[in-house]
């Protein structure tokens, strides 16, 4: 496909996923998204007292603000002073029956349209999420094309595929900071690849270090792709080893001898990653001792009593599964039909496979690398969720996991990509893709509404 055309049709896909994500906005009724009450009640402290808050009772202020106080900005376009209208459902039931109550909050007729007051600011703020989930699935296709540049028409598959995901568009069009982690880590990793391949000189990736800073300013788990930028950095410089010479010995001796390079580079990039959010750190250690404010989230989530167990392992495993697919409701308590979840699994184990069939091909070595950093940035995402749920209960959803959405459903459209073959190759990419925007209208207009 020529450039043209290729731009018309991610034009398009990012089109098809602000009117998905648009429809989330609407069609479910407010709160009814995991901790979105609770992101609420942080963006109305944020509009209405212009300071962060301290201590406990703002549960979600364990988060950096960034996201709220963006979101603050937009919600308070409305003109009047934001407040806390969610009215909870006395008859809350989660279990499936004759009683089943799965709506958190009562739903009046003020919430309908038009929307007024604080109906209107709350649609403001989801709107602001599409807006960084719509962004979030470009700067996927971005990393894509950094990652597999030889193969372009990865990088328009994989943005298919991640703006349909129906949890993704569910979170989209819901007040949450898993939104904004997901841009940013889409644009770390990206500038970590432009950096990799740029040999670790400037300009190539300038945006890297912005990008982690705003990431910790938004999510603290976005931390967790740092290290994938600074192998990046140590790999580039490193890239000018004999030609042909693939050994690890080759590299050592690479990176020993451009150590000036990359470790100034991985100084400046340091440096400016922590200049946005360093007021943010120094608050905390100053109010809570330490920079990350740890002794405050231990105060505003359940914490673990028990020690991890396997059974602890499928939990989270499983967990994490089904909710990156889609799970609804505020906690994510709502399923798709399982047929749903075997068929997906099916695809991911297709895709797994076509990863190692890809690995063993022969590919370039520059390909082989960003894979690897792909892969290591799903996998240092996922270790720090794990560690945070040695602390927290409730860390089975596969939101958490946006930082790493992008690398993550690139080596997903890469595995069933290798399994393509080349004639059909574009019908076969279109007919997945189309099948994932089925999914993702199915899961406001099939299971979301009929519950609600």
């Amino acid at each position: 496909m020529e450039r043209g055309p290729r731009r018309l049709v991610l034009l398009g896909l990012l089109l098809a996923h602000a009117l998905l994500a648009g429809a989330y906005v609407v069609w479910n009724p407010l709160g009814e998204a995991p901790d979105e009450a609770d992101h609420w009640a942080y963006v109305v402290y944020l509009a209405n007292e212009r300071a962060l808050p301290t201590g406990p009772h703002v549960t979600q202020s364990k988060h950096p603000p960034l996201y709220h106080a963006t979101a603050a900005a937009v919600a308070s376009m409305t003109g009047s002073e934001l407040g806390l209208f969610l009215q909870p459902n006395p008859g809350v039931n989660l279990q499936p029956g004759p009683n089943w109550s799965p709506n958190f909050f009562v739903h009046p007729p003020g919430e309908n349209w038009p929307w007024r007051g604080d109906v209107l600011a709350f649609r403001l703020a989801r709107l602001w999420s599409v807006l960084l989930s719509t962004a979030a699935v470009a700067a996927t296709y971005g990393l894509a094309r950094a990652a597999l540049p030889a193969r372009p028409g990865i990088a328009l598959f994989t943005a298919g595929i991640l703006a349909f995901i129906p949890e993704f568009a569910f979170i989209g069009g819901s007040i949450n900071n898993d939104n904004a982690a997901a841009l940013l880590g889409a644009l770390t990793v990206w500038g970590a690849l432009a950096i990799l391949r740029g040999h670790s000189r400037w300009p190539h990736g300038w945006w890297t270090p912005f990008a982690m800073g705003l990431g910790l300013l938004a999510k603290v788990s976005t931390v967790a792709l740092w290290p994938v930028v600074f192998l990046a950095v140590l790999l580039g410089a490193a890239a000018g080893r004999p030609k042909g010479d693939t050994t690890a010995a080759s590299w050592m001796r690479a990176a020993a001898a451009s150590w000036r390079r990359w470790s100034t580079a991985s100084l400046a990039v340091a440096a400016l990653a922590l200049a946005p959010a360093s007021p943010w750190l120094l608050r905390n250690w100053r109010l809570y001792g330490d920079p990350l404010g740890l002794e405050l989230t231990r105060q505003t989530v359940d914490v673990r009593t028990t020690p991890w167990s396997w059974t602890d392992t499928t939990w989270l495993l499983s967990g994490w599964f089904r909710s990156f697919w889609g799970k609804f409701g505020g906690a994510g308590h709502i399923p798709m039909p399982e047929w749903i979840y075997w068929l997906l699994a099916a695809a991911c184990l297709l895709a797994l496979a076509g990863l190692v069939k890809f690995w063993f091909t022969r590919v370039r070595p520059s390909e082989r690398a960003a894979v690897a950093l792909l892969a290591l940035s799903v996998a240092l995402t996922a270790a720090g969720i794990w560690r945070y749920s040695l602390l927290a209960l409730g860390t089975d959803q596969g939101r958490l996991l946006f930082p790493a959405a992008g690398p993550l459903v690139t080596l997903f459209a890469l595995g069933l990509w290798s399994w393509m073959p080349e004639r059909g190759r574009t019908v076969l990419a279109a007919v997945v893709v189309t099948a994932f925007a089925v999914l993702g209208v199915y899961g406001l207009a099939g299971v979301i509404r009929p519950v609600f």
